[in-house]
């Protein structure tokens, strides 16, 4: 897409609500298309989110959280809404609310006829039956 002097700034790809599973990668999409230099920001709850060695922004301006925790050591929680802003010197804008959530496992053990299953993605899992 062409935006020749267009001010239009515009989200190819938004985040979507998720299930994350606990001390595993997660990854939140966000590509915006406009004029350049663009700046994209991510917020949690509506809070700015800061590089850390758990969650920072790539190149692609996607999110990436290395390890998904739903209680962290110090009572926070990678659970949440996460949004995607994007801006450049002639406006700024907001994606849709994803909503962030870890996958509930249960208690599942290795007993005869137990099952567990591992969530993959947005609409994949892998089952794993224990005989």
């Amino acid at each position: 897409m062409d935006f020749g002097r267009s001010s239009e700034l515009a989200f190819v790809v938004e985040p979507s609500d998720d299930i994350a599973v606990q001390e595993q990668p997660l990854i939140l999409y966000c590509q915006v298309e406009g004029i350049q230099p663009i700046t994209i920001t991510w917020r949690k709850n509506g809070v700015m989110i800061v590089d850390s060695e758990n969650a920072f922004m790539l190149a692609n301006g996607s999110l990436y959280v290395s390890r998904f925790q739903r209680v962290r050591g110090d009572g926070s929680s990678d659970e949440g809404e996460y949004d995607c802003m994007a801006q450049n010197h002639y406006g700024l804008v907001v994606s849709r609310k994803a909503k962030i959530q870890a996958a509930n496992t249960g208690s599942v053990g290795k007993q005869e006829g137990s099952m567990g299953y591992t969530v993959l993605g947005p609409g994949w899992a892998q089952a794993t039956v224990y005989l």
